[in-house]
């Protein structure tokens, strides 16, 4: 299933490739010596080596840092700092006291609410056990745990805050349950790091070739345009650190925070989310506005779903927890969106993470994931994720870009390098100004996201696999004849993905017994509550002429 001409291109550097194999061996330091290795977690049946963090410290959920400071002068430790999520932080415990002691005496500490060993996840960064397990079972399984809580995250998939407070009792039970027969998978929700694919590198330039260009690499999108320019009914879903709701170029529908800030709706949440808002403006920068920059969809609508929490170094770095995907993308089926970007690459993978991408597919959701920055022949995670479409970057000349990461797991390739998005507005962007020219993989993957938009905007009755199948049919085929783990189908063609779309019947409105009155009444209902499902001709919103389009449509009997 899977040019803007710049003073300086710099070259965008990965953190660390998402690659389970580059465990052990690329992250010197940053790990322990193996002796303290010894925990291990159950993932797609095999069990696999936790590294615990040479820096020897615990995570620790507390109401605020007084209280975790007060807890460690008790176990005669100390030394407090805040991860970047809401209610955790980082304490320091001494090398002469073992990681498991030193989790179990905590774990008794007046007000202290949940405490895990800090591992390290794929790319180096900080992982942990969260306060509760995520779990996929039969219907008819009993688990035969006590728990304080079970929450349904989405269908297939239960939170169950366990009794203990002790991060590697709750290990060892997700361990057991993933083991018991009926149970699909069991994990800790686990808090880990990751990165987005951005190097950002000049402010704004008065073209932009990702769209058109003499030599023809780009998508031909005014081409398209001239088909749909897409409707606002189709939305995508901005799985990131957040995005600008007050850009004045951008086509937004509601978002959602599942960090654990539910007020901000998707908004930034701290001085380094940035990486969002230049995502976004990639699918639905406006059109005709005269300002700034477009998108290849640009009357289609991006929702903003915070899912990561950037980390104050502001390095395109940030934390996150396994159910905070989870609950994005339950966010995007429940919302009626029918596309989602995350133009980022976890250092961790997760069963729950998986079964919540197989299942939102299986309800009609084309994914999209940026293939990672370091170059290399092996794709990032969630790219490598079945039902999920991984997307390579492509330079100005048709080459792939240097940095762009390729390998099994690549569906498409788009432009990438040098190309001009949505900034933050103002100076708290990566420029100052309301635009940049950017470069990676995280802008390939949203104007292939964006391509998909454009179908679903035609005909909103394809299904995920439909889609893909019109993408992979009417794509610029690149390297190897056919499909290659290089380009993957190749270049995404607007013009000729629409080409390619079988129109829909509009007249059909209400999708029921066929053409008939009971449409009219339904069209006009729709049309007079303001609803995008009404805006049928994909050109500006609602308008008069989506009236006389639909009614031309129904007398022409489709």
């Amino acid at each position: 299933m899977r040019a803007i001409p710049s003073i300086a291109l710099i070259v965008p550097v990965m953190l660390l490739g998402s690659v389970p194999s580059v465990l052990a061996a690329d992250l010197g330091a940053a790990v322990a010596s193996p002796a303290t290795s010894q925990h291990v977690r159950i993932f797609a049946g095999k069990a696999e080596p936790l590294l615990v963090d040479a820096a020897h410290r615990l995570a620790v959920r507390a109401a605020d840092a007084k209280v975790v400071e007060t807890a460690l002068i008790a176990i005669g430790a100390g030394g407090v700092e805040p991860t970047g999520l809401d209610g955790w932080w980082f304490a320091s415990v001494p090398k002469t006291m073992s990681i498991e002691a030193a989790s179990a005496a905590l774990a008794d500490q007046p007000g202290v609410e949940f405490v895990s060993p800090v591992f390290v996840d794929y790319r180096g960064g900080p992982l942990w056990i969260g306060a509760q397990m995520l779990v996929g079972r039969d219907a008819n399984v009993d688990l035969g745990v006590a728990a304080e809580r079970v929450t349904t995250l989405m269908a297939g998939i239960e939170a169950i805050t366990a009794s203990t407070r002790n991060g590697l009792d709750l290990l060892a039970q997700a361990n057991a349950l993933a083991k018991m027969p009926g149970v699909r998978f069991a994990e800790p929700d686990w808090a880990f790091s990751g990165t987005g694919a951005l190097t950002p590198n000049d402010a704004l330039y008065p073209q932009q070739w990702a769209m058109n260009q003499a030599n023809n690499w780009d998508m031909n999108a005014p081409q398209a345009w001239d088909t749909t320019t897409g409707s606002s009914a189709i939305i995508t879903v901005i799985i990131d650190v957040g995005t600008d709701l007050t850009h004045p170029d951008l086509n937004l529908a509601t978002g959602i925070d599942t960090t654990g800030s539910p007020a901000l709706l998707g908004a930034p949440g701290n001085t380094c989310d940035k990486h969002g808002t230049a995502v976004a403006g990639c699918v639905s920068a406006k059109i005709n506005n005269s300002i700034g920059c477009v998108g290849i969809a640009p009357n289609t609508r991006s929702a903003s779903a915070r899912t990561f929490v950037s980390n104050l170094s502001c390095n395109g770095s940030w934390n996150s927890s396994a159910s905070y995907t989870v609950s994005t993308l339950n966010f995007a089926q429940s919302s009626g969106a029918r596309v989602t970007n995350n133009s980022n690459y976890y250092g961790f993978t997760s069963a729950a993470i998986e079964s919540a991408y197989a299942t939102t597919y299986a309800a009609g959701i084309v994914h999209f994931a940026s293939n990672g920055n370091n170059g290399t022949s092996s794709i990032a995670y969630p790219a490598s994720v079945p039902f999920v479409n991984g997307i390579a970057a492509l330079a100005s000349s048709g080459a792939r870009a240097g940095f762009s990461q390729y390998g099994v797991g690549t569906d498409f390739s788009a432009p990438g390098a040098s190309v001009i998005s949505t900034d933050i507005a103002g100076a708290d962007g990566y420029v100052a100004g309301d635009y940049a020219t950017v470069s990676g993989t995280s802008f390939a993957s949203p104007y292939a996201a964006g391509v998909a938009a454009l179908i679903l905007s035609k005909n909103s009755t394809l299904t995920a696999a439909q889609v893909e199948g019109i993408m992979q049919t009417s794509s610029r085929d690149l390297g190897l004849v056919g499909y290659d783990t290089d380009f993957g189908w190749g270049l995404v063609n607007a013009q000729a993905a629409l080409a390619a779309t079988p129109t829909s019947c509009i007249a059909d409105f209400d999708g029921i017994n066929g053409i008939d009155t009971n449409d009219i009444f339904s069209f006009l209902n729709a049309w007079f509550a303001g609803s995008p499902t009404a805006d049928v001709d994909g050109l500006a919103g609602l308008a008069p002429a989506d009236v006389f389009y639909f009614l031309n449509s129904w007398f022409a009997g489709c």
